[in-house]
């Protein structure tokens, strides 16, 4: 396995793992458990957008996990060169590779790229209902500093 930048002709392969990736630990999926389709769209719809936007915004801050030449997961950064903060909106590893380090080596190529970038922090969050999340980001040394509520209301 092996980390590189991305590359435009990824962007379909990230939003495919995305929409496997995140049924259970996505904003947007809670929403449409509660309301249903928003505007006739899915949630993995909507979260395949969030990749659109992350590669469109900072497309020198996506990093790609490689094996045998196939993408099996990724990470987004968005890079505030005011703040020097490095914030991560977006990490996924398809599930058949799961459980083996790819996230946490993705987190770790990501600090590193963020540092030659010139950033000075970094920021990444999880829901609640993320257990992956609340004990990886942790182990990589971020610090919880704050819980957040979502709240959702049809108009």
């Amino acid at each position: 396995m092996h980390i590189r930048l991305y590359r435009p002709e990824d962007r379909e392969v990230l939003k495919d793992i995305t929409a496997r990736t995140f049924a259970e630990v996505s904003i947007d999926r809670n929403i449409e458990q509660q309301f249903g389709l928003i505007n006739g769209t899915d949630w993995a719809w909507r979260k395949r957008r969030h990749i659109d936007w992350d590669c469109d915004a900072q497309p020198d801050g996506v990093l790609v996990a490689e094996e045998d030449g196939r993408v099996i997961g990724y990470i987004t950064m968005r890079f505030d060169e005011a703040t020097k903060v490095a914030w991560i909106p977006n990490l996924a590893v398809e599930p058949a590779y799961q459980g083996r380090g790819i996230g946490r080596q993705l987190i770790l190529a990501a600090l590193d790229w963020a540092r030659q970038k010139g950033m000075k922090y970094a920021k990444i969050e999880t829901l609640s209902q993320n257990p992956v999340g609340q004990h990886l980001y942790p182990s990589c040394g971020f610090k919880e500093v704050a819980r957040q509520v979502h709240y959702f209301m049809e108009l």
